[in-house]
């Protein structure tokens, strides 16, 4: 019997929804793989899961090979906390710069790199860019990026001396749109019995969607185990305040002009269609 292999997030912005997944639609036929966005990408575009919710920009680089589940992925409307810039100085002042970068993003990469040559029009010849990570126990350098849930500790607690750029609410303040970070993207060559499998748990997906409301509070135990460092009240209104799973008309939009942006930057060839599940589990648009 077939099974779907699953790539799970092991960020606490995905927690609500694999905990209630799990929980609630327990299935023999799925299997979860966790790993970081970056390693999601890496084993989605080698074949080695069928199925992730992964990053917007994996989607846009080989679009080709992929379908999006439609109404579902991670997004922030404003705010997003988790996706930051910290910088001894301030942001449109960052000519001549380096920047730490982590190699756990590439959609937050890109994000930046928009937020800084297209809106605060700095010379991109001028800035230049590290992998370095930041980290809690090490002193950050003039300017780095963070994500997840290290970011999320920023936010609380910056860092002395640090601005705090939350990328969300910047590309929110330049857009008036929501940002689309991950998509559900499935591999367009499943096999079919793999495909009616996908349709299944898009199904699940979409009850769990609507159950998060309701739900949010009862997963913080879940969310104090793994997180016991973060303070029950910042996780709640994290979920609440900072993280959307909807794909509607006004996220399309921000992700059509994420996609416009970065190839009029030159860092993608072109700007890829949405290829979205289609209704018959034999075939994705």
């Amino acid at each position: 019997m077939s099974s779907l292999t699953i790539g799970e997030i092991n960020f606490l912005n995905c927690l609500p929804l694999f905990s209630l997944l799990k929980n609630n639609f327990p299935a023999d036929s799925c299997r979860y793989v966790p790993g970081n966005p970056a390693q999601l990408n890496r084993m989605l575009a080698d074949g080695r899961i069928d199925i992730s919710p992964s990053s917007s920009m994996e989607y846009a680089l080989r679009s080709e090979r992929y379908f999006i589940l439609p109404h579902l992925s991670i997004a922030s409307a404003e705010e997003v906390r988790s996706v930051l810039l910290l910088s001894r100085n301030p942001i449109e002042s960052l000519g001549n710069s380096t920047i730490a970068l982590t190699s756990q993003s590439l959609t937050s990469i890109y994000l930046l790199k928009i937020i800084l040559f297209h809106f605060y029009r700095l010379d991109r010849r001028a800035i230049r860019f590290t992998t370095m990570e930041g980290s809690r126990n090490q002193p950050f350098p003039d300017a780095a990026m963070l994500i997840g849930d290290q970011a999320l500790h920023a936010f609380c607690q910056p860092p002395p001396g640090y601005r705090v750029y939350d990328l969300g609410s910047l590309w929110r303040q330049f857009t008036r749109l929501p940002f689309v970070y991950a998509l559900w993207i499935g591999r367009r060559d499943l096999a079919e019995e793999k495909l009616r499998l996908v349709h299944e748990l898009a199904s699940r997906l979409y009850q769990v969607k609507a159950l998060l409301p309701v739900q949010l509070t009862a997963l913080l135990a879940d969310a104090g185990r793994h997180y016991p460092d973060i303070p029950a009240d910042t996780i709640l209104a994290y979920w609440q305040e900072a993280i959307s799973y909807e794909l509607g008309d006004r996220e399309e939009e921000g992700l059509r002009l994420f996609y416009t942006l970065a190839h009029q930057l030159s860092l993608l060839e072109k700007v890829p269609a949405l290829h979205f599940l289609h209704a018959s589990p034999q075939t994705a648009d």
